[in-house]
């Protein structure tokens, strides 16, 4: 059984139109499914608990990547499998998995493609699939929900980077990877990546692979100015900002970061908390990978 699981108010209703032609999509496959319309936070996840004991069960996300975030956390090390409809803001996972942009082409791909698995992310007790971070991340991520009205794609969050330009100072923060000792940075931005991209196709962490069993990591120090952030933002868009001088690029399974009263960015959440600890599932989410991920 195919169960969709509706955010209605994703993508400025995007989520609730495709689920319309998924409907008749699926029904003319003669394909068996049920829908889940979310009406408040959380019930994606208390549904995908719900399923996860389950056999012969499948879900269809249809929404963005907080909908996402919500179901790998009820799915995670689970057998169901999971599929993506991207019909949110940015879609940055679905760009990760390789999926069409147009969310009933991704359906169909995945449908007629074989099970496979990809890695998640946790930190501290919540799971995320895509990209983790603190610092510059985490102001434009507040200030671009004022922007949301603007549309899907790159352009609200690009207006939250000029807001969050006039309110940002950096992080003091300790950091270590895989349990070795504790380097003391301050921080600009620090992205730890499964997948690549946040804000609508920004390359935050340009060489993150969603099923290598590591996470990436990119962390940029020391630079403070609204001109400096501002000349850095192409090379963001871009992912060439891992080649700055006061950039540090590395590989890990665990990351820990302390910095009290900091707040982390988990796929477009913010948690507030002093102290990070990130572990990576290896194969702890069962998807469909279509022809384009192969």
């Amino acid at each position: 059984m195919l169960t969709l699981i509706v955010n209605p108010i994703a993508g400025n209703g995007l989520a609730q139109k495709t689920h319309e032609r998924a409907r008749a999509f699926l029904s003319g496959r003669a394909i068996e499914f049920s829908s889940f319309v979310t009406r408040a936070p959380g019930e994606a996840e208390a549904l995908c608990r719900s399923l996860a004991g389950k056999s012969g069960q499948a879900v269809a996300v249809l929404g963005g990547d907080g909908t996402l975030n919500e179901v790998v956390n009820g799915l995670a090390q689970s057998e169901i499998t999971c599929l993506l409809v991207p019909c949110g803001t940015g879609n940055d996972f679905a760009k990760a998995m390789k999926l069409p942009k147009d969310p009933i082409s991704a359906l169909a791909a995945q449908l007629d493609a074989p099970d496979g698995y990809i890695d998640l992310g946790r930190m501290n007790d919540r799971i995320f699939a895509n990209v983790s971070g603190i610092g510059f991340d985490v102001e434009v991520l507040r200030q671009t929900v004022r922007f949301k009205r603007l549309g899907r794609g790159i352009l609200p969050y690009l207006c939250g980077v000029i807001a969050a330009l006039f309110r940002f100072s950096p992080l003091h923060a300790r950091v270590s990877l895989d349990g070795g000792p504790e380097a003391e940075l301050r921080l600009t931005i620090l992205s730890i990546g499964n997948g690549q991209y946040i804000g609508g196709g920004m390359k935050a962490v340009p060489n993150a692979v969603i099923d290598d069993g590591l996470f990436d990591a990119i962390a940029v120090e020391g630079i403070d100015s609204r001109l400096k952030i501002a000349t850095l933002l192409p090379r963001f868009i871009s992912g060439t900002h891992a080649h700055l001088p006061l950039a540090h690029v590395a590989r890990c399974k665990a990351l820990t970061i302390r910095c009290p009263g900091m707040t982390v960015n988990l796929d477009g959440e913010l948690i507030p908390c002093d102290t990070a600890e990130f572990s990576l599932l290896k194969n702890a989410l069962r998807v469909r990978k279509s022809a384009q991920d192969t």
